[in-house]
C-alpha cells in the first residue's frame, strides 16, 4: 500500500513539477503592454469592435517548451526500450534468416509486435495522461503521436520495411525511433553542421512569430471565421454544409493554420535534433499553396514522417500481396484509425478531470467515424488520380496555371469534408493550450 501512495505520488510531482500540468492547463498569461486598435482597422478584419479597441500583447510562456522537451524525453526513455526489443526479435532473427539463406520466416517477431509492443504503445499514453496528471492537451497531442509513430516503426521491423542502414545497429534503430521525426541515413546517420542548427532554429523562430499572429486573429473568432450549426457526432454530418461559401473558406483557414501548426513543431523538432548532430527531413513543405497533385500533397508534402511510417509501415506490407489501389485506401483507411486514437488520448480526462469535475469544452467526447470518412475521401482521391489524372485537361492545368492556383484546386477536392477532420480541435480548448506557447494578441476587456 505504502509503495502504490510513493509510486502514485511520485508521478504526481513529475507532471506538477517537470511537465507544468498545473501552469499549462489554461492560458493565464497576463498582457506585457497594452495598444489601441483604430476601430476601422478592426471593421476591416472583421473583428467585432462591440468589445472595445484595447489589446495586448502575451508573451509566451518557457514552461510550455520544457513541458513539451520532457514529453519528449519520456517517450524518447520508452522508444529505446522498444528498439532493444525490436533488435533482439525482429532485426538479428531476420539478419541471421538472410545470412543462411533460409525461406521460412520465423513467427516470433509477429509475436512479439502484435502481441507486446503494439498493444503497449496504444495503451501507454493513457496512462501517461493518468500517471503524469497531463492536462494540457498538446502535451498529451504529443505523447499520443510519438507513440503511434513508434506503432507503425514496429510494423516496418516486422514485415522488413526499415529504412536503409537502420537495422545496421542497435544504436541506428535507437536513433531512429527515439524521436518524432524522419532521420537521414546514407550508410550511418548524417551528421548536421552547425549552419544546419542555425537554420532550424532561425525558421522555428520564424514560425512562432507566424503562428503567433494567425492565432491572434483566428482566436478572436473562437477559431473559426463563420459559424457552423452542423453538430460534432458522424450521425450529425450534412454534405451541404460543406459545400457553403463559409464552410469552404473556414477549411481553408483551417488547413493553413494546422500546416503552420506542423511547421512550426517540426522545425522545432528539426532544431532539436541537429542539436543532437542527427540530420532529417522537414516535416511541412507548404502542401497548401504548392501542391501538384493529391498524390503529391499527401505524399511528398503534408507531415513527411507520418508519411513514411505509413507508407513502410502499412503501405509496403499490402502492396506486396495486393494492388496499388488496396495499399492506397488501407493505408488512408489506418490514417483514418490513427488519427481517431489520437483524439481518444488528446480528450482523455486526466485524474483530477476523471473526478467528474470538469465539462466541456476542457472534457469533451470526439464525434468518431468523422476523422476515418475524411481520410478514406482522400484515398479514393487518389485513386481517381491513377485512373484520371493524366486527362489532358489536369495535363493543361498543371502546365499554364500558377503554381498556387493548382495547389488550390487540388486542396478543394478535400475542402469540403475538411472540418471532419478539424471539427474536434476547434469546438474545444486545443488551440487555447497551444497559443501558450506562442506571442499572441488578445483583446483587453475591463
Amino acid at each position: 500500500m505504502t509503495s502504490a501512495i510513493h509510486t502514485e505520488s511520485f508521478g504526481e510531482w513529475v507532471g506538477h513539477n517537470i511537465l507544468f500540468s498545473d501552469y499549462l492547463e489554461s492560458d493565464q498569461r497576463t498582457p506585457c503592454f497594452t495598444f489601441s486598435v483604430p476601430e476601422s482597422i478592426l471593421s476591416l478584419f472583421h473583428v467585432d469592435i462591440s468589445g472595445g479597441n484595447e489589446f495586448g500583447l502575451l508573451a509566451p510562456r518557457i514552461e510550455f517548451y520544457l513541458g513539451l522537451l520532457m514529453t519528449l524525453l519520456i517517450g524518447a526513455i520508452f522508444n529505446a526500450c522498444v528498439s532493444c526489443i525490436i533488435y533482439q526479435f525482429m532485426v538479428i532473427p531476420r539478419k541471421i534468416q538472410q545470412k543462411s539463406k533460409q525461406d521460412s520466416q520465423t513467427l516470433l517477431p509477429f509475436l512479439i509486435g502484435f502481441g507486446i509492443i503494439m498493444p503497449l504503445c496504444i495503451v501507454s499514453p493513457y496512462y501517461a495522461v493518468r500517471y503524469f496528471c497531463i492536462k494540457n492537451k498538446i502535451l498529451k497531442f504529443l505523447a499520443a503521436v510519438a507513440q503511434a509513430i513508434t506503432f507503425f516503426r514496429t510494423s516496418e521491423a516486422m514485415f522488413g520495411f526499415l529504412p536503409s542502414s537502420v537495422e545496421d545497429s542497435l544504436r541506428n534503430l535507437i536513433i531512429y525511433n527515439a524521436l518524432p521525426v524522419e532521420v537521414k541515413f546514407n550508410n550511418g546517420v548524417i551528421r548536421t553542421a552547425w549552419s544546419d542548427v542555425f537554420y532550424y532554429f532561425v525558421h522555428w523562430i520564424k514560425y512562432i512569430l507566424i503562428l503567433g499572429m494567425v492565432s491572434s486573429y483566428l482566436q478572436a473568432h473562437d477559431y473559426e471565421l463563420y459559424p457552423n450549426n452542423e453538430g460534432p457526432m458522424l450521425q450529425d454530418i450534412r454534405l451541404s454544409t460543406g459545400f457553403s461559401r463559409n464552410q469552404m473558406i473556414n477549411n481553408l483557414a483551417t488547413a493553413a493554420m494546422f500546416q503552420t501548426y506542423l511547421t512550426t513543431f517540426g522545425n522545432g523538432l528539426n532544431f532539436l535534433t541537429s542539436l543532437c548532430g542527427v540530420e532529417q527531413i522537414p516535416m511541412m513543405l507548404n502542401p497548401v499553396f504548392e501542391s501538384s497533385s493529391p498524390s503529391d500533397f499527401w505524399g511528398r508534402r503534408w507531415n513527411l514522417v507520418v508519411h513514411g511510417v505509413l507508407k513502410r509501415g502499412v503501405h509496403k506490407p499490402v502492396r506486396a500481396k495486393y494492388s496499388r489501389l488496396t495499399a492506397t485506401v488501407a493505408t488512408f483507411f489506418a490514417s483514418g484509425i490513427f488519427h481517431e486514437w489520437v483524439l481518444s488520448v488528446v480528450f482523455y480526462p486526466d485524474s483530477e478531470e476523471h473526478t467528474g469535475s470538469c465539462f466541456p469544452p476542457y472534457c469533451y467526447t470526439p464525434g468518431y467515424g468523422r476523422n476515418s470518412l475524411f481520410f478514406v475521401w482522400n484515398g479514393i482521391l487518389i485513386g481517381l488520380e491513377y485512373v484520371i489524372g493524366g486527362a489532358v485537361i489536369f495535363q493543361l492545368c498543371k502546365k499554364h496555371l500558377p503554381v498556387t492556383a493548382v495547389s488550390l484546386l487540388v486542396a478543394s477536392t478535400a475542402l469540403p469534408m475538411a472540418h471532419w477532420f478539424s471539427n474536434d480541435y476547434i469546438r474545444t480548448d486545443f488551440f487555447n493550450d497551444s497559443q501558450i506557447g506562442f506571442p499572441i494578441v488578445v483583446r483587453v476587456i475591463y
